[in-house]
């Protein structure tokens, strides 16, 4: 049974009754994980503090008995305290900082919904300045210790030194690595255990030596700690790279000082392993890039998602209006195709970025590589051969069928810019069985049955370096203005979303292997096809549409004009509820979400207290978190996304109306 986090205790220090309810609702979905108390004074704040333990104070800069710096003085040392303020200046961030706040934000509203990522990055520097302290109490401490072990040495036993029982238990104890030099050229005079276990070196093997003679550190980093010491007196907290016999690197936050041994003065170096704290870092860095591209994406998705909409409609528009073997309609299926591959662009951007919702269903994966095998050829071009290799019988996963076409489509154009001379794409389907063992070797994967996608190329192939990073948001090596460094982060991400794993091989000179797993599913009969009658769209009744892209509105107008339906336009949430008040033979209400004036939710409340079994169907371009937040529509509300294709539209309204 997994162990439940305690409760983060926040005192939040608001007068404006406003801004602390957003500041609460910014951890509405963490109430699991914070208990937030909120006090309206510094006086109810200090009282607060002293009857209370809390893990983090959230204040604001001006009060009505005191200014937030106020608090910060008489708390900081107890716990890490936030800044807030209305209205940022660089003179009230230096005298935030100044006053011993551990963080600084403006109040808007996407820092009240951040608030829970910024108490979490305030509660782990709080933790890095304990460590620091901790670590440097210790250098005290230990340097303290050592001198007084090394002068009760000399007066019971000059000839000991360093072996006396007494220091050698504080000093070859110590959880930290613990190193004694000489000053001027650093030859090891005594480690501890600590470093025996991290750095792999017997003690024989480096007494007698310098840190840089057997590689330990570079004779930058220690030339760079010895120009700070005789600077400052002393280090604290400088990092560096260390380097094990194993030919590891880690990172290591060196504190030292000078100590006295036997009448002479020697350096004391600790060292905190802080490898492991530098990994998350990294990794909270690259979630933050998914996090700005899951924004970026997020804002982009409407209005792209609003052009499309007019794209694909009239497409389909034109469609209808074209016969068979009509020559335009072969151009117009193909513009359908592109708006449809456009759309599919954006979702596998949210899918990215966390921001967007798979679809997915059951899809033979050869028939995926056969339906895009096409477009692969148009992307990399006459000069490369396409072969494709597909597994027997077909090869079933549950997959959002639209995204894996864009992994392929991005895998190809990445090895097109690796064969800029022309070569060779290999693209594979197969069953592959991982199993305990295979997990073992290769480090990654989860055992079970995967349907395997394999892409291979002969173009110039990556060092080990750039393989690393290929995955990461926005790196590239192509030259500026050639390439946006999203390509592989979006495969990356749709992958992990399908709960699968990609992997990579590649040598300079020779290609590169992108190996992609998706959980596979047992072998599925093709329903057979039924001759059903194209559902009835057409109607008579009347249809009001509120809309603000003007567009948007000409199309849909026009696609309900011309199966029947009466029209009655609305620019906004506040024109809709007017319109619907003064034509009672509206029989449904077709409307965007997000609107200016008044918004889709509002107006839809509105509308029902004037009846209330009105037929109301909404439509979005913004993606499904964006109409959470800022709609929070209610459970059960009809709903269709944008780009819509005007069949599925039609077929839902007809559905509306006729259900009883």
């Amino acid at each position: 049974m997994a162990t439940l986090c305690p409760l983060k205790k926040i005192l939040v220090v608001e007068d404006d009754d406003a801004h602390a309810e957003l500041i609460r609702r910014g951890f509405s979905d963490f109430s699991h994980q914070y208990e937030l108390t909120v006090a309206g004074t510094v006086k109810e704040a200090l009282d607060c503090i002293r009857s209370s333990a809390y893990d983090i104070v959230l204040t604001d800069y001006l009060l009505p008995d005191g200014r937030g710096g106020d608090l910060v003085a008489q708390s900081a040392h107890i716990a890490p305290v936030v800044m807030m303020t209305s209205h940022g200046s660089e003179q009230v961030a230096v005298e935030a900082m100044k006053s011993g706040a551990i963080d600084y934000v403006v109040k808007m509203p996407e820092v009240f919904d951040a608030m829970p990522r910024i108490v979490e990055r305030a509660l782990r520097e709080w933790d890095h300045m304990l460590e620091r302290k901790r670590a440097e109490e210790a250098l005290r401490l230990q340097s303290h210790r050592l001198e007084h072990e090394v002068a009760e040495r000399k007066l019971a036993q000059e000839t000991l030194r360093l072996s006396e029982e007494k220091f050698h238990k504080a000093f070859d104890s110590a959880p930290l690595i613990m190193v004694i030099t000489d000053l001027e050229d650093g030859v090891f005079l005594d480690v501890n255990s600590k470093f025996v276990e991290l750095s792999g070196y017997s003690r024989h093997e480096v007494l007698g030596r310098t840190a840089t003679s057997f590689g330990w550190i570079s004779p930058q980093d220690r030339s760079a700690v010895v120009a700070k010491l005789r600077r400052e007196g002393q280090v604290a907290g400088f990092v560096v790279s260390l380097h094990s016999k194993d030919g590891r690197t880690l990172k290591g936050e060196y504190y030292c000082d000078r100590i006295t041994v036997d009448g002479c003065e020697r350096l004391l170096v600790i060292a905190l392993d802080i490898t492991e704290r530098v990994k998350l870092e990294e990794q909270l860095r690259h979630s933050q890039k998914l996090e700005a591209v899951g924004v970026l994406a997020g804002g982009v998705a409407h209005d792209f998602n609003n052009i499309l909409t007019v794209m694909g409609g009239y497409c389909e528009l034109l469609k209808m209006d074209l016969p068979e073997g009509n020559p335009a309609r072969d151009k117009v299926i193909q513009i359908s195709a592109a708006a449809d591959r456009a759309a599919n662009l954006t979702r596998s951007l949210l899918a990215f970025s966390r921001k967007g919702e798979v679809k997915a269903a059951p899809a033979n994966l050869n028939e995926i590589v056969k339906g895009v095998e096409k477009f692969l050829q148009r992307i990399i071009g006459e000069d490369i051969d396409l072969t494709t290799s597909l597994a027997e019988g077909a090869l079933w996963a549950v997959v959002d069928s639209g995204q894996v076409e864009q992994v392929l489509m991005n895998l190809a154009a990445n090895a097109r810019d690796a064969m800029p001379k022309g070569g060779r794409l290999f693209v594979q389907t197969e069953r592959h069985d991982i199993d305990a063992a295979f997990v073992h070797v290769h480090g990654f994967g989860t055992p079970g049955q995967y349907a395997l996608l394999t892409i291979s190329d002969t173009g110039q192939g990556m060092d080990e370096a750039t393989r690393k990073k290929i995955f990461d948001p926005f790196f590239t090596t192509k030259v500026v203005g050639k390439g946006t460094g999203l390509g592989l982060a979006i495969v990356y991400g749709i992958i992990a979303q399908h709960r699968g794993f990609v992997n990579v091989y590649s040598e300079p000179g020779i290609g590169s292997t992108f190996r992609v797993y998706l959980p596979a599913i047992g072998a599925r009969e093709p329903e057979e096809a039924h001759s059903a009658a194209e559902p009835a769209v057409h109607g008579n009744e009347t249809v009001l549409i509120a809309e603000d892209d003007l567009h948007v509105l000409d199309l849909v107008s026009s696609i309900l004009q011309q199966y029947g339906y009466s029209i009655i336009p609305a620019a906004n949430g506040l024109e809709a509820v007017q319109k619907f008040k003064e034509n009672p033979q509206v029989k449904l209400v077709l409307m965007d979400i997000i609107m200016p004036v008044m918004n889709g939710k509002e107006a839809a409340e509105s509308i029902r207290d004037l009846r209330h079994d009105a037929r109301i169907l909404f439509t979005s371009g913004y993606t499904a978190d964006i109409i959470r937040s800022r709609s929070d529509l209610d459970e059960g509300a009809e709903l269709v996304m944008k780009p819509v294709k005007p069949a599925v539209l039609l077929q839902k309204i007809r559905e509306m109306l006729d259900r009883q």
